[in-house]
């Protein structure tokens, strides 16, 4: 269990390999321009990429009108659905879905068999951020987590994954939606029995995806983009073509998971974290429903204003950002490459 006394190393001090000064994260979703600048110019002195319009551009790929990247999610993980987020821990949502999109598409694309084929613990992440990084203590309070809290705990503190560990002393095969898990693990910390474990699991490559462009590049090499805005758009129903046409908006993180160029350009979006929640028309016709249900087709220039506001990342497992050929896998095209 967590360590709970006030004087522990892990509760009075930020992780040796932090990047960021502490900052409490009072509820929900938390954008500090200071962490996440701090953060960029960390990695820039280690040579680091830190926005992915700077790495170098892979040969132009075939015109592809549409990509989808939940058709390997479901390939891997046939029985994955959404959930329904018990604190305000959608930044560590928002991460480990894209980390489930990047482990499913390299098990499908690079036959990389030795790769846990359990999902991620959104938990542990959301404690890695809040205590490791950002150095929270048993009085942190509140909830929330930043985006490049989420970023720099994928390279330091690395990932675990929805199953038991150590003899089944610690059982995270399922999200606790009550928000115990995430509430105990946010304030005082993952247990450090599991910390070793975590640390061979890191995500290699984190950089910042700053316009729709950018965007369409790299979900086009099979790399999910988790997007954060104070005014994300929060979809509750689709038009005829699948885009939002009823929404809110909140300080909220959420992914974007395909696009779509055409007469109508678009990223596909979805709210894992508070699923069965969006109804009406959906493109593709044939989309599965645990999709469908938390997700919505986001206007280009929409898209556009989310990302400019830089506080959406891509997360790779391989230096840089590499071109791959999705068609080349055992997901069918059709299904990554529809027609809408």
């Amino acid at each position: 269990m967590p360590n709970h006394d006030p004087k522990h190393p892990r509760n009075t001090r930020a992780y040796n390999g932090s990047f960021l000064t502490a900052q409490t994260h009072s509820q929900g979703l938390k954008l500090n321009p200071d962490e996440r600048d701090a953060f960029l110019n960390a990695m820039a002195k280690q040579g680091r990429v830190t926005n992915a319009k700077e790495t170098p551009p892979p040969p132009p790929p075939p015109p592809v009108d549409v990509t989808l990247l939940y058709p390997f999610l479901l390939s891997i993980f046939p029985t994955w659905r959404y959930g329904l987020q018990g604190r305000g821990d959608c930044m560590a949502w928002s991460a480990m879905h894209s980390v489930d999109i990047l482990m499913a598409v390299n098990i499908a694309l690079l036959e990389k068999h030795e790769y846990s084929r359990a999902l991620g613990s959104i938990e542990a992440q959301y404690g890695f951020m809040r205590v490791e990084v950002l150095g929270g203590s048993p009085d942190y309070g509140g909830d929330g987590g930043s985006p490049s809290a989420a970023a720099e705990s994928l390279i330091v503190c690395g990932t675990l994954h929805r199953m038991t560990y150590l003899d089944d002393q610690y059982d995270l095969t399922n999200y606790d939606e009550t928000g115990g898990r995430s509430g105990d693990w946010g304030r005082y910390g993952v247990p450090d029995p599991l910390e070793p474990i975590a640390r061979k699991h890191p995500v290699k490559t984190v950089a910042l995806v700053t316009d729709f462009d950018t965007a369409v590049k790299v979900i086009a090499s099979g790399l999910p983009i988790s997007n954060a805005h104070q005014r994300n758009p929060i979809p509750t129903h689709r038009d005829k073509q699948g885009f939002a046409d009823k929404k809110w908006f909140g300080s909220h993180a959420m992914n974007y998971i395909g696009y779509r160029l055409g007469d109508r350009p678009g990223l596909l979006q979805s709210n894992t974290g508070h699923g069965n929640h969006v109804s009406g028309p959906m493109q593709p016709d044939d989309c599965p429903p645990q999709i469908a249900n938390c997700s919505a087709w986001i206007d280009a220039d929409e898209a556009d204003d989310v990302l400019s506001a830089q506080w959406s990342w891509v997360y790779s497992g391989y230096t840089g950002f590499p071109k791959r050929n999705l068609s080349k896998s055992p997901v069918s095209a059709d299904q990554v490459h529809p027609s809408l």
